[in-house]
């Protein structure tokens, strides 16, 4: 029986101690898993902490470099908070996992910070202004998604569009991550085209400090000036001109560039056969645009052309009126100047030209650089002229005396007597005298009667004379006319009724002046032999009163 009671206890043992450790096994394993939560759950923890802290960092690091850049004289710039573009996203309770509107940039840790600078296309020169506005979008041509960038301090903000400062750069407010991207221009500035979408590769991490550089080239805007050539009189096109065009200011581009410096010739311009011709594509700015050549029998045009190529009127025409070579011959009277119909001259390889009722020939279609003579051939009756050729010289501008219209003062003369009757004592014309004049011959050449004004006698020829008046009694004398543009002029004093009234008033004026003289004169002295009188009387009186006091004493 003891036998049998010691196995029994010996197999339940070995069950215990198996049982035993099986126990602590599973509560080891139990263990190491609870452990193995834990673990998990504070990475997660710290990981959630760690993207905070990093966000913090990527906008320090960022402040930072605005900093270090202008220290180091660099062009690297943040974009201000307010002019960076942006909208949609909001601030830090947006949970910024939408598509709807974009991509959004997996901004983790050792991705790329990138500054952009836009240049001109031409001189590779930064364009420092503010507000040239780009989107940013994740492939090439900007085919992918319109990209979403944020800032996270002190707020989260989302940008969607991100524009230059006054330096004319910005970076990207958040590190991206590798592949293709491409900026799409949505606003230029004045002066400048839209930039074509600029693409670019991010294969390698790179921090604030030296980021991935972008640049943005932007082609500034040229406009071309049109030029219309019209005739002044009857608006017909006219072909052949040149012109050429200089700058009318410096003309600077907003690169800071100067394009052109004042005065400086820019381009030319000829006209076709229409009369219209281009320049070349300039920048925009003011230009003037002058004449040197022009189309035959035409004038150079010297005034110049104020021309202004601006955003608004790229490509502008103006219209210029050109004038033909022209030559005026006015003739008219030397003594009233009058014009003279029906006179007639002949032009150096041009019919022969007769002045209309103003007295004028126009002349025209003249060729240039060479010399023109004109000859009066002919004048009505009774005009003479003492010069009868003259002669002009159009010049390789197609200018006469330096202008597009030249005027010939022609004068012709006849002679002329004139005759003016005065009275004698007044030196004022004497109306109503009856006038004769007769030449050598007793011929009466021409009678009137005196007015207020010399009466002129013309149409006459070279010789003497006879002035007869006919007043209280007839009167006349002599005089002579010769060939020669000035008038001559006689003047006679004649006694008239007038003449006699006057004399005779004159004396009656005389004797009655006598008369009131001696009047006066002889009241005169009775005054005086009155008062010699009293004076006697006086000293009389005095003289008695004196020897009257002696007798008393």
């Amino acid at each position: 029986m003891k036998k049998s009671r010691l196995k029994k206890s010996n197999e339940e043992g070995y069950w215990k101690s198996f049982t035993d450790i099986m126990a602590g096994l599973l509560l080891v394993i139990l263990l190491i898993l609870m452990l193995l939560l834990l673990y998990m759950a504070q990475m997660n923890t710290e990981e959630h902490e760690k993207d905070y802290d990093y966000d913090q960092q990527q906008q320090q690091d960022w402040n930072e470099n605005n900093d270090k850049s202008s220290d180091k004289n660099h062009d690297y710039d943040q974009p201000p908070k307010d002019s960076s573009g942006g909208g949609g996203g909001g601030g830090e309770d947006d949970p910024g996992d939408s598509y709807n509107e974009g991509i959004y940039v997996d901004v983790g840790h050792g991705k790329t910070a990138v500054f952009v600078t836009v240049v001109d296309e031409e001189t590779k020169n930064v364009i420092k202004k503010e507000g040239i506005l780009f989107e940013l979008y994740a492939n090439k041509n900007a085919s992918g998604g319109l990209c979403k960038l944020h800032t996270y301090y002190p707020t989260k903000i989302e940008y969607k569009q991100f524009q230059t400062t006054a330096e004319g750069t910005f970076f990207l407010p958040e590190k991206i991550s590798n592949g293709w991207y491409s900026f799409h221009n949505l606003k230029a500035p004045e002066g400048y085209d839209l930039a074509e979408n600029v693409d670019f590769e991010i294969t390698e991490a790179l921090d604030w400090d030296e980021p991935f550089l972008v640049k943005i080239p932007m082609s500034p805007v040229k406009g071309k000036i049109c030029i219309q050539d019209l005739d002044a009189e009857t608006g017909a096109k006219i072909g052949g001109q040149k012109y050429v065009v200089h700058a009318a200011e410096d003309i600077v581009t907003l690169d800071g560039t100067v394009r052109y410096k004042k005065g400086e010739k820019v381009g030319t311009i000829k006209c076709d056969e229409k009369g219209y011709g281009e320049s070349k594509k300039l920048y925009l700015g003011k230009y003037t645009v002058t004449q040197t050549d022009c189309a035959d029998f035409y004038a150079l045009n010297k005034t110049p052309v104020d021309a202004e190529l601006t955003v608004e009127k790229v490509d502008k025409t103006y219209t210029v009126k050109c004038t033909k070579t022209k030559v005026e011959l006015k003739l008219k009277d030397n003594f009233n100047d009058l014009p003279i119909s029906g006179a007639e001259y002949s032009i150096t390889d041009k019919e022969n030209l007769t002045t209309d009722e103003t007295g004028t020939i126009v002349i025209t279609d003249l060729e240039k650089d060479k010399k023109y003579n004109i000859e009066l051939k002919s004048l009505p009756e009774p005009y003479r002229s003492a010069k009868k050729s003259f002669s002009f010289t159009v010049s390789a501008d197609g200018l006469v005396n330096g202008a597009e219209t030249s005027v010939i003062d022609h004068e012709a003369y006849i002679i002329r007597l004139t005759v003016d009757v005065r009275d004698m004592l007044f030196g004022s014309s004497s109306k109503g005298r009856q006038v004769r004049l007769t030449d050598s011959t007793g011929q009466v050449i021409d009678e009137w009667s005196s007015a207020d004004e010399p009466h002129v006698c013309q149409g006459l020829e070279p010789g003497k004379y006879t002035v007869e008046i006919t007043n209280i009694f007839k009167s006349s004398f002599d005089t002579e006319v010769g060939d020669r543009p000035e008038p001559y002029s006689v003047v006679k004093d004649i006694w008239t009724w007038l003449d006699t009234l006057a004399v005779a008033g004159g004396l009656i004026v005389l004797v009655l002046a006598i008369v009131i003289i001696r009047k006066i004169l002889k009241k005169t002295k009775a005054k005086r032999e009155e008062k010699k009188i009293r004076k006697a009387e006086q000293k009389a009186n005095r003289l008695e009163e004196k020897n009257a006091r002696k007798k008393r004493k």
